[in-house]
């Protein structure tokens, strides 16, 4: 599922907006090569690379270009891998900025630019002033705290500027996928709950929500760009009932399909009947588990009931539903993994995934796994631990792929 990076797009609004030439290079249909070559045509006095698990080995090769091509810019990373390890990345980088940094990165940079200060002239700055920053070279120690910005804050943000993303490629392959150029949204920000296998370094457990008259002044910009329906990115968009419903009585008559990731929780037939009419096509939910012991493990706060309930709801309104499984886990047994692949097989899902656990940084699986391979992030097989597991990953992938055939038939 590919998406234009909206981080990248608020922070270019924020920069241009204090008068600041920006540009964003998005390499999602890029080379490196061409990278280099815009890049260095561009011959920016700071570049920001963001930084995710997935990227973590494209962005020090960056960061090394940057370094040999570039060697009076200010190299600067941010993202959820420099937030959790800052100290790794600033091997590599002049700086990062950890955290929510929509307000302390512009002000940074226009800092910077106000004082002329060079890459070398770091004392020059009011260094404690800007959130989140970390420093650990030039002779400097820096590390401010990270904020969470509250919602009157974000609600004083400009809307995203998506105007340097290849709408056109973008929207190429949704056509391709699934017939209908989808983009991303983001409409609250945070997830209050504590999953053992979650990590949200960025935005942490405080839950805000956007104001709606925002929202959808930025629905209309990406309708303009030429999209028809939209992925709400959200980790809980769900979860405030009252504000969903809020939402769905706007977008109703908005002739826009979505989709989201809803929990599993407060999920009743006129809620879904109210997203059904508002547009929604299909939500994601992420059951888990068939087994009420593996999920009380995962600290997931819900009931395989729950679960059950809110299937049968969504598809009752005409919503279609995939679900996400994670078989494996540590602490559960073969007939706890045995329950999930059958409850997969029992529930009306249009769609269904199988992963075997991943820690994430920041997680408490992370902290709680022996044997951790950090080095292999960008394994693709689904069906490989990184972690020394109890679990034989052979007899499991048999399993899934039993399960999958099941699935496929079933749906015959």
């Amino acid at each position: 599922m590919l998406f234009p990076p909206l981080g990248a797009a608020f922070l270019t609004s924020q920069l241009r907006q204090l008068g600041i030439d920006t540009r964003v290079f998005d390499c999602t249909f890029g080379t490196f090569r061409q990278l280099q070559k815009d890049l260095i045509a561009f011959q920016p006095e700071i570049v920001g690379i963001y930084s995710m698990v997935s990227l973590s080995r494209n962005t020090f090769r960056i960061a090394e270009m940057s370094r040999a091509r570039l060697p009076h810019s200010l190299v600067v990373a941010g993202g959820p891998l420099p937030t959790l390890y800052p100290d790794r990345y600033s091997r590599h980088f002049d700086a990062v900025f950890r955290g929510e940094a929509d307000l302390s990165f512009p002000l940074f940079c226009q800092d910077f630019f106000a004082r002329d200060i060079s890459r070398y002239r770091w004392e020059d700055l009011p260094l404690n002033r800007y959130d989140g920053l970390f420093i650990q070279n030039h002779g400097l120690q820096v590390n401010n705290p990270t904020v969470h910005y509250k919602e009157q804050e974000i609600n004083s943000f400009p809307l995203p500027d998506r105007n340097d993303f290849d709408h056109a490629a973008y929207q190429k392959e949704w056509l391709a996928k699934t017939g209908s150029a989808t983009t991303s949204i983001m409409i609250t920000l945070g997830c209050p709950f504590n999953c053992d296998f979650c990590s949200r370094p960025v935005f942490g457990g405080l839950y805000r929500r956007r104001d709606l008259d925002l929202v959808f002044a930025e629905i209309d910009q990406i309708r303009r760009l030429g999209y028809k329906s939209l992925w709400i990115a959200d980790d809980n968009f769900t979860l405030d009932i009252s504000f969903l419903r809020r939402f769905c009585q706007s977008m109703a008559g908005q002739q826009m399909g979505w989709s989201c990731l809803s929990r599993v929780t407060g999920i009743n037939a006129e809620i879904a009947f109210e997203m059904k009419q508002a547009g929604c096509r299909r939500v994601y939910l992420g059951l888990e588990t068939g087994a009420q012991t593996t999920l009380e493990l995962m600290n997931k706060k819900a009931t395989v009931e729950e679960g059950i309930n809110a299937v049968h709801q969504f598809r009752k309104a005409g919503i279609e539903v995939a679900a996400f499984f994670i078989v494996g886990y540590p602490g559960e047994t073969i007939t706890s993994i045995e329950k999930t692949f059958e409850l997969a097989l029992t529930l009306p899902l249009d769609d269904i995934s199988f992963n075997v656990p991943y820690p994430l940084p920041g997680s408490r699986l992370f902290d709680r796994v022996s044997g951790l391979d950090e080095r292999d992030w960008n394994k693709e097989n689904e069906v490989t631990f990184i972690y020394s597991s109890e679990f034989d990953p052979r007899w499991l992938k048999r399993r899934i792929g039993q399960t999958m055939q099941a699935f496929a038939e079933k749906k015959l």
